[in-house]
This record gives C-alpha cells, structure tokens and sequence, in this order.
C-alpha cells in the first residue's frame, strides 16, 4: 500500500488503475485461500450399498457396524459391534407400524441399561436378542408389516440412525 501512495502523486491514471486492481485481486485471493479453510480435516462420509439389516455407521468419533436385524413377533434382533473409540449407548429404537420399542439390558455388567440406554463399550459387540443379552421389544407391534421397516435408532454419540429392516 505505501507503494501505491508514493505512486498515486506521479503516477499515470491508467497504471494507477491496473496497480488498484492488482491490489484488490491479491487482497481477495488471500481472504479467500484464509476464508475458506478452518485447518480441520472435514468428516468423510462412507456410503455401503444398501442392504437390509446392515448399516455401517462412521463419524468423527464414532464407527458402528449393525448387521443381522430383523423384526419379527414384537422384538427386534441386531447385533451392534462398536468399532470405535468412545463407548456408545442404544438410547431409543422406533418404527411408524409398532411405535416406541422397550430397551433391556443384559444380566450383567456387559451391555447393561444405564440411564443414558444399553451401554456398547468400545471394541465390544452387543447381540440384541440372544438368551442372555439385551433386548428390543415392542408392547404393542403390528400385525402385519411390509417387506422392510423403517426402523430409527438413536445412539449417545453416533445419533440418530435409520436401519432398513427386514420383517417377517
């Protein structure tokens, strides 16, 4: 800029213009290459060809594979294996023909329900179903269902999670 003042007094109109524009083109790439970058890597989506009874959920911190549901008789069985690295909690499982599912946790302390929901620690697998592990029930299921169902999960850090469900 002290450049341009100096040149303002003895310059030519036609070069002060190109130095001002000059000027105004270097300003603007500069707030731009500063502007639009905050220094953090942006979250990578992953996208799975769509199965039902199969999802693959990842995010910044979280990295859950859902495999094996299906809705049948008024419970739900899924096994969830938490890959990530902080511990996860199944908060609240819904579909639109059976409402509200009941959440249990397993006898003991591996896949318990806490106030927060069914705790999956890192590394581990919950099976949801299975003889001595947690549960997903509904008190009042349908008596029919499509194909597949929207089914909705909420988890603690991975949030909310749409399964496309095999029913029957």
């Amino acid at each position: 800029m002290l450049i341009l003042v100096a040149m303002t007094a003895t310059a030519h109109p036609t070069v002060l213009r190109r130095a001002l524009a000059l000027v105004a083109a270097a300003g603007a790439t500069a707030l731009l290459a500063t502007g639009c970058s905050s220094g953090a890597a942006a979250p990578a989506a992953t996208l799975r060809p769509a199965t039902p009874g199969v999802l693959s959920v990842q995010g910044p911190r979280s990295h859950l594979e859902l495999t094996g549901a299906k809705l049948a008789g008024g419970a739900l069985t899924l096994t969830v294996r938490n890959e990530g690295q902080v511990a996860e909690h199944l908060s609240m499982v819904s579909t639109a023909p059976d409402g509200r599912a009941t959440l249990a946790g397993s006898q003991g302390p591996e896949h318990a329900l806490t106030s927060a929901g069914v705790l999956i620690k890192p590394g581990e697998t919950a099976e949801f179903g299975g003889a001595q592990g947690p549960s997903i029930t509904f008190p009042h299921p349908a008596a029919t269902h499509p194909a597949t169902v929207d089914t909705i999960l909420i988890f603690s850090v991975s949030g909310l999670v749409h399964l496309d469900t095999p029913a029957g």
